[in-house]
């Protein structure tokens, strides 16, 4: 069976490929350079993504270990976004607790809802390895199978067509087209594992 350095040389190459093609094809659909553009970047990044995923349940793996930190990052980024959000209404919460349970802060109840979003956010992050280990319990698993890959891409390009509605027909179908082009990164991958047939 290839090996990672093989996955993501042929990774590249459809990166480069399928880059150009979704350039080409929203240019001469949309006449619009820069969505074209950024599109064909989007498009690369999400083939070569997809020539690698499938081996994330391999728990020795780059993929994998590229996975942990990514997804790391997202969880640190999600709940900062969130606390931040949500801050005028953490603090009064901190801050109402605290009078309820009879404790007395030893620091301002912001610092208390710092610390509180801090430990949190290491608790989640601390988890993405655990998690992604349950749901990819073997190798060669459910990540290496077309018809099950076919539905989850299936399932995340409608809620992309969902997501983007608002956004106009050019954007909206860019959009498709792009998440798209990871499942063709997966058919790549499963190729050289001789999985599709």
């Amino acid at each position: 069976m290839p090996n990672y350095p093989t996955h993501a040389r042929w990774g590249q190459i459809g990166a480069a490929a399928m880059g150009v093609v979704v350039a080409a094809t929203v240019y001469g659909l949309f006449f619009a350079p820069i969505l074209a553009f950024l599109s064909g970047i989007a498009a690369a990044a999400a083939t070569f993504t997809g020539a690698i995923y499938p081996d994330i349940d391999h728990h020795k793996s780059i993929p994998r270990q590229k996975a942990v930190r990514a997804f790391r990052l997202l969880v640190v980024l999600g709940i900062a976004s969130l606390a931040g959000l949500g801050w005028p209404a953490l603090v009064p919460a901190v801050e109402t607790a605290t009078t309820e349970l009879g404790v007395d802060l030893p620091v301002p109840a912001e610092a208390a809802a710092g610390g509180l979003v801090a430990l949190v956010t290491i608790g989640a992050a601390g988890l993405v390895d655990p998690v992604i280990g349950l749901v990819t319990d073997r190798h060669r698993g459910w990540t290496h199978s077309v018809p099950i890959n076919a539905v989850l891409i299936a399932v995340v390009l409608a809620g992309v067509w969902l997501v983007t509605s608002g956004l106009g027909q050019a954007r909206q179908m860019t959009a498709v087209i792009v998440v798209g082009t990871f499942f063709v990164g997966t058919l790549i991958h499963l190729g050289l594992d001789g999985e599709i047939l």
